[in-house]
């Protein structure tokens, strides 16, 4: 990837801020690689110390708003955490990524580099610069789907998008309609549901459009539901109170509101709650494990 640029920044020790610029003083990476002489840099680091990012600075020539940049710096501050430096600084790459992408850039580079500010024992405090090539924005042309048989309506998949043809085009909007694709097929009993989207872009006129790939699988029905570790009383009871029945085509919208019922919910037991599917049967098998819930 060719990066034209990069900006060079001082940064005061223990001073948290976010830089984020429409417009950098800027000098070649070609002559004049960037020197870590701004930045004081710890080199004794400690395995295992809680890493934080105090501070991102963005490079590059932006066409977003400075507010979003900061928008984007703050998520980054905020989320990203770990005790690897390579993780938090791929996750924070990602975080940037991410960012960009949801405001159209969907063809966005990023670079970055650290450098940390105090270690010790418990705690390190980096600095991440980040370099953003940010390349074209991108609208939404449109949106389609392939193979989906269970539902047949286009126009019903689509509007589980919250994105409009012609809008900017958003990586987190499509997400979140691909989960809501996930959703609806899970109600009608699709437990092993995938969908994989195609990506096309017209370049000429700045524009994505998707085809979905549906992949519906199995339809289940409940077979079974298995309560242990409960007294006769209270089993009956969580039976009674459960939305899902067996005979019932699975619906994973039923399940997820079983697992809040008020008998089954105060068990914080892990995997006390156990859904095992046949595929070749189309039977769902659904078990409440209370037993190690007793014994504590």
């Amino acid at each position: 990837m060719a990066r034209d640029a990069i900006f060079l920044a001082a940064l005061s020790l223990g001073h948290e801020s976010i830089h984020a610029q429409n417009t950098l003083t800027i000098i070649p990476i070609e002559t004049q690689p960037y020197s870590p002489c701004s930045l004081p840099n710890v080199t004794d680091q400690h395995a295992g110390a809680e890493i934080s990012i105090v501070d991102v600075i963005f490079s590059g020539s932006f066409q977003i708003p400075v507010a979003d940049q900061e928008q984007i710096a703050n998520s980054i501050k905020q989320k990203t955490h770990g005790t690897s430096l390579d993780a938090v600084t791929d996750e924070a790459l990602e975080r940037v990524r991410d960012g960009w992408q949801d405001r159209g850039y969907f063809k966005v580079q990023v670079t970055g580099e650290t450098n940390t500010l105090t270690s010790s024992p418990v705690n390190q405090r980096i600095v991440i610069r980040v370099h953003v090539d940010e390349g074209e924005r991108y609208t939404l042309s449109g949106v389609t789907f392939k193979n989906n048989k269970a539902i047949s309506n286009a126009r019903a998949l689509r509007n589980l998008f919250p994105i409009k043809d012609g809008d900017i085009f958003s990586r987190e909007k499509i997400g979140i309609g691909l989960d809501n694709l996930r959703k609806a097929y899970g109600e009608l009993g699709y437990l092993n549901f995938t969908s994989v989207p195609d990506t096309q872009f017209d370049d000429e006129n700045k524009s994505v459009s998707l085809e979905i790939d549906v992949d519906e699988g199995v339809q289940f029905v409940v077979g079974s539901i298995n309560v242990l570790g409960l007294d006769e009383p209270t089993r009956q009871e969580l039976l009674n109170e459960l939305p899902i029945k067996p005979g019932q085509i699975y619906n994973s919208r039923l399940w997820e509101a079983a697992l809040r019922s008020s008998v089954a919910a105060p068990c914080e037991c892990p995997n006390h709650e156990q859904l095992r599917e046949d595929n070749k049967s189309g039977i769902v098998t659904l078990t409440f494990d209370f037993r190690a819930c007793a014994e504590n």
